[in-house]
């Protein structure tokens, strides 16, 4: 009976223990590193704003197009791992610039990775060209179903992308808070105007404005990410707004930012004809907010950048499912 009982109480210890080492297995594995390149989290916040266009489609439609909605998602998305795998590859690169400064990463990130020699910046250059060529196919496809302004959508947002990091433009490293904005109008007003017109074969300024507060957020995601690699970035010449603002100022910022779009959030169900219930993505005001609290402004390492990172993907992602919820339970008929 003892030993029963023993092994009955070990038995949770013994899977946290498996669960553990499995992860640590995966982390040493090439797909562990490109998953960590990729960062699905950081993409799926990206693609978030064009779930908002779709749904505010759909909710003036009174019924969903499934298969124009999984090609515009598809294609954003898809986009967005792009992006980041092209990020950390030009990240690298500038690093080895002859005006940059020896600088390092946290371990395990793509960064040091790289510098290790366990990630070739080559196979994250191809894999951002393969993953920019499947979204461009997910494009034409959802250009054939619904018509040519998804392709324009599709063609500006992506040389934005590739201008913001690649050379001879890389805009995203010149500095005056552009990459910044390059990430929103790409994410944003193009990501919710693609996903708008996949459902309804028009365009409107209701989804650009129902939508600008989740775009608003997870623009806030990439800002929160810079604010954790902010020394590095200093180090190797990429000028983003905390390397500019300093991290103190940039905090400020992303916090006051943070509160703008669940303001946003309000104004937008005052101004134009949302529901009522799209107050409901108001709900995770606390959840977004709660996080620069433990935060002092003198000391914003990189665990607490990437720990604001995660906040925002939650916020994001969570105030997106109350924003669609609230669409689908006012829907006309």
């Amino acid at each position: 009976m003892t030993n029963q009982a023993t092994n009955t109480e070990s038995t949770p210890s013994v899977l946290r223990r498996l669960r553990r080492e499995s992860g640590r297995r995966l982390e040493n594995t090439l797909l562990g590193a490109m998953i960590r390149v990729l960062r699905p989290d950081v993409a799926l916040a990206l693609t978030l704003p064009a779930v908002i266009g779709t749904a505010v489609g759909a909710w003036t439609l009174g019924a969903v197009n499934w298969i124009t909605l999984a090609f515009a998602l598809l294609a954003i998305f898809v986009s967005a791992l792009g992006f980041q795998s092209l990020t950390a590859y030009q990240d690298y690169e500038q690093s080895r610039r002859p005006d940059a400064k020896p600088s390092t990463d946290l371990p395990g990130s793509p960064f040091a990775l790289q510098q290790q020699g366990e990630l070739q910046p080559s196979l994250l250059l191809n894999i951002g060209a393969l993953l920019f060529a499947a979204a461009t196919l997910c494009a034409f496809w959802l250009a054939l179903l619904t018509g040519w302004p998804v392709l324009f959508f599709g063609a500006v947002s992506f040389l934005i992308m590739v201008g913001a990091v690649l050379p001879p433009v890389h805009f995203a490293y010149r500095g005056y808070g552009l990459g910044e904005a390059g990430i929103f109008v790409a994410f944003g007003p193009l990501a919710l105007l693609t996903g708008y017109y996949a459902q309804t074969s028009q365009v409107s300024w209701l989804p650009v404005m129902a939508g600008m507060p989740i775009a608003l957020l997870a623009t806030l995601v990439v800002m929160s990410q810079n604010l954790a690699t902010a020394r590095r970035d200093w180090l190797i010449g990429k000028r983003t707004l905390p390397v500019m603002l300093g991290t103190a100022r940039a905090l400020d910022l992303n916090a006051a930012l943070t509160f703008t779009a669940y303001a946003g959030i309000l104004a937008v169900t005052i101004l134009t004809r949302m529901p009522l219930w799209y107050l409901a993505g108001l709900a995770t005001l606390p959840l977004a907010m709660g996080t620069y609290a433990d935060i002092p402004r003198a000391e914003v390492t990189p665990e607490r950048g990437y720990a604001l990172r995660t906040a925002m993907v939650k916020a994001a992602f969570w105030t997106t499912v109350l924003c669609v919820a609230a669409l689908f339970i006012s829907r006309p008929g």
